[in-house]
């Protein structure tokens, strides 16, 4: 049986949101505290809890990683999360009782601590969720390396992850009292039982195509038109061949347009640009002492 206070809780948390507009209404430091109590009890695998969170509320530092990042809604927002891969500490710990420590030349540590980041970042929302405290995540903080590194004065064996900024939405403006929550994949696409499910061309259409974003197709013509079949294009060739490239353009010039899959996949998140941070990311990540992608 569950009762009416867990139906309430299950509510908030089935209705979040990202909020992209805060009010300047501050987060009492008892209702902040509460959140980040539940945040530091995540679940960690071997309960090593390699997370270190960053908590940024002075306006200045704030605007700084506004510029980082890009969204200007950040500043706005009363506190912002910076979540942080911390072997710094592990190593310092291993350095105190004298023990080996190695944990950054293993990419399964390393995915293993990526879990344990999500577990804490995720944790804090659901109970910021919980308290009536808008938030969003920004995933851009990994793409200022060099620059959150000074700022937030990160020592080696560190890398953040990714960022939540939690406040309170502007009057009128939560996402799940307008009705404008997002549409999600059913649990039914999602949830597999037992084995995996890959879905038929005719459950892609339904679900994706037709449900989740409602035939969405944004129309062009002339130049605007000319410019994303360029540009797709040249995305396909790369990342396939000429033959799907080709393809996708007949498809662009039937529709006279672009549809949902080939903006969001092509043109918004454009894999030869998001590529081409491969390098660098590497770069950083090996400045900071972590060397997996090595025998």
């Amino acid at each position: 049986m569950i009762n009416e206070h867990t139906k309430q809780a299950l509510n908030a948390l089935k209705n979040r949101y990202s909020c992209r507009q805060f009010s300047n209404k501050v987060i009492e430091d008892n209702v902040l505290n509460e959140i980040l109590d539940v945040g530091v009890r995540a679940a960690s695998g071997g309960n090593l809890q390699p997370v270190s969170v960053i908590m940024v509320r002075d306006k200045e530092r704030k605007h700084k990683i506004r510029e980082l990042c890009g969204q200007g809604f950040i500043e706005d927002a009363d506190t912002l999360l910076v979540y942080i891969l911390d072997y710094h500490r592990l190593h310092s710990w291993a350095e105190l009782q004298n023990a080996p420590f190695g944990k950054q030349n293993s990419f399964v540590d390393f995915i293993i601590t990526m879990e344990d980041v999500m577990c804490v970042a995720q944790s804090v929302e659901c109970a910021a969720t919980l308290l009536g405290v808008d938030s969003i995540y920004i995933g851009t903080v990994n793409y200022n390396y060099e620059a959150l590194k000074e700022l937030l004065n990160l020592p080696a064996l560190t890398i953040p992850v990714v960022m939540s900024c939690l406040g309170y939405a502007k009057e009128g403006k939560k996402g799940h009292l307008q009705g404008h929550l997002r549409k999600k994949l059913s649990k039914e696409v999602i949830i597999h039982n037992e084995s995996y499910h890959s879905m038929s061309e005719e459950e892609i259409q339904e679900e994706m195509v037709n449900k989740k974003y409602q035939n969405w197709l944004q129309k062009m013509t002339g130049e605007v038109l000319e410019k994303y079949k360029a540009e797709l294009y040249e995305i396909s060739k790369e990342v396939h061949d000429e033959e799907y490239a080709d393809t996708v353009v007949n498809r662009i010039e039937q529709q006279q347009g672009i549809n949902r899959a080939q903006y969001r996949l092509g043109h918004h998140y454009n894999p030869i640009k998001l590529r081409a941070h491969n390098k660098r990311v590497f770069e950083y990540y090996k400045k900071q002492g972590f060397n997996f992608w090595t025998e």
